[in-house]
């Protein structure tokens, strides 16, 4: 069984640095992980279509194997605080 999540772009929107925003959505990306969530959809609710970018991204970025961020992602300042995100220690 597939298990689908749908979260919501304004989830990160109250959060006010982008440091933080990272840090909750590391907590998004382990719990699901944990879980064994196949698939994370981010839906338009009230935040601003930034918020859902960088969530978008920073998802992104936690799903990619370690070996391979270096050369997948340049560096650009959405990702300027994905150090505080943990890693997710998921099988690549």
């Amino acid at each position: 069984m597939d298990i689908s999540v749908a979260i919501p772009d304004s989830s990160v929107s109250d959060e006010p640095t982008r440091e933080s925003k990272a840090r909750k959505a590391s907590s998004i990306a382990r719990s699901c992980a944990i879980f064994g969530v196949r698939a994370v959809y981010v839906y338009g609710d009230r935040g601003t279509r930034e918020d859902a970018s960088l969530l978008t991204g920073l998802l992104r970025y936690a799903e990619t194997p370690q070996y391979l961020r270096r050369a997948l992602y340049p560096r650009i300042d959405a990702l300027r605080h994905v150090g505080v995100m943990h890693p997710l220690q998921i099988p690549s």
